[in-house]
């Protein structure tokens, strides 16, 4: 009697779901082009604004299935180091989740904005995307409508860092009063906001421990939040 083959592993099965989910989002966002292309000028207004929100969300979906699959594969991401330009990819990254920010009423800037080619990094490219990305969508989740996240990068001895600043939402506990009752738009952004809260902050630490760099969270009770990511620096 041959032997049963064996059960796979709960991050092999996450692997695989990311991939089968990978597959009808980029569906999915072919048909929201093809879409955006035919729709006229004159049919502007909600419509350009739905079809704006449904490729913001899917571009959140893009980076939940990518963390799916980073928490399950982890080193098998990696793609080997190259010499990377450390304010190149933080102007990406905040051109990516630019939309986010403006649907949770957050400004997003990268101030200031570092030169091209003075933050030179060497690590894996693909991870250090997301753990940008990762750390900015964490700022995003905590931070308070109607406020502001700045993003800047610098270097030092230790390399590289990507610096995150922003206010820190008022503790349930001291809000004595009932809030008021938002507008149906107002309840669209603040539930656009809210998806993919949870793991962004776990995924970024990951990244940075694949990349060979450090995740620093400040855990003081101060009005503001700072966040650090150090990516190690390009060899002389």
């Amino acid at each position: 009697m041959s032997d049963s083959p064996s059960e796979p592993s709960l991050a092999e099965l996450v692997a695989v779901m990311a991939h089968d989910l990978n597959n009808p989002l980029a569906a999915l966002v072919t048909n929201l082009s093809f879409i955006e292309g035919t729709v006229a000028p004159k049919d502007g207004g909600d419509l350009a604004e739905a079809l704006g929100d449904a490729q913001m969300l899917c571009d959140m979906l893009r980076r939940l299935v990518g963390n799916l699959d980073l928490i399950a594969r982890r080193e098998a991401l990696s793609g080997g180091a190259s010499i990377l330009d450390l304010g190149h990819l933080l102007r990406q990254a905040a051109e990516r989740l630019q939309k986010q920010a403006s649907a949770a009423e957050i400004e997003l800037s990268v101030d200031p904005a570092p030169p091209l080619g003075e933050i030179l990094v060497q690590c894996d490219r693909e991870l250090l995307g997301r753990a940008i990305d990762n750390l900015i969508a964490y700022g995003l989740e905590q931070a308070p409508s109607r406020s502001r996240i700045t993003v800047t990068a610098a270097r030092d001895e230790r390399g590289g860092r990507v610096v995150i600043e922003h206010r820190r939402k008022p503790q349930i506990a001291q809000m004595t009063e009932a809030p008021p009752p938002m507008t149906r738009a107002e309840q669209r952004r603040r539930t656009q906001a809210l998806y993919g809260r949870g793991a962004a902050l776990l995924c970024a630490r990951i990244a940075a421990d694949l990349i060979g760099g450090k995740l620093e969270v400040t855990t003081d009770t101060g009005p503001v939040a700072r966040l650090v990511l150090i990516a190690p620096p390009a060899e002389p």
